[in-house]
């Protein structure tokens, strides 16, 4: 459970949707609000778990800065955190917090026209994110290094 929301904490941090991220000079202030929908952690073994998430995005600084709290459940875990990004010339760096478990880590990140490129590091893991946007939604996909008990995490959350 905990390196699911080390992982899925960050991979909603900072995805806007493709019609903003085309149409907007600023695609990050196009995250406020909330979006919600399911995702899915696939272990090294046994059976996948599917989760429930909602994401609350507060965009500031015309879309320099953002804050997202994430709250995820399944039938035996949940979670709540917090992620805190810089966004400037392309790049996104930043810090998470998972709330539950006492732990942290950072982001860093590059803007892709169609989503976003994110490495997530924390002191048990290392990630590779990649985000792809389409009107209203977010597909993620997270794949972590091999060894660690879970494979990838997956998401797809709405907010139209």
């Amino acid at each position: 459970g905990t390196l699911f929301a080390l992982a899925f904490l960050l991979l909603t941090s900072s995805t806007p949707n493709d019609r903003a991220f085309a149409q907007k000079s600023d695609p990050i202030m196009s995250l406020a609000g909330r979006w919600a929908g399911p995702a899915t952690l696939v272990p090294d073994s046994g059976p996948s778990q599917a989760y429930t998430c909602v994401a609350t995005y507060f965009p500031t600084d015309n879309g320099s800065r953002l804050t997202q709290n994430l709250r995820c459940k399944s039938p035996d875990y949940q979670f709540d955190g917090t992620t805190q990004l810089q966004i400037a010339d392309g790049k996104i760096t930043g810090r998470w917090m998972d709330k539950v478990n006492n732990l942290d880590g950072n982001v860093n990140g590059t803007v892709k026209p169609d989503g976003f490129d994110i490495l997530l590091s924390g002191n048990f893991f290392d990630a590779k994110m990649t985000v792809v946007n389409a009107p209203c939604q977010q597909s993620v996909k997270i794949v972590l290094e091999e060894g660690l008990p879970v494979k990838t995490i997956s998401a797809v959350l709405k907010k139209c």
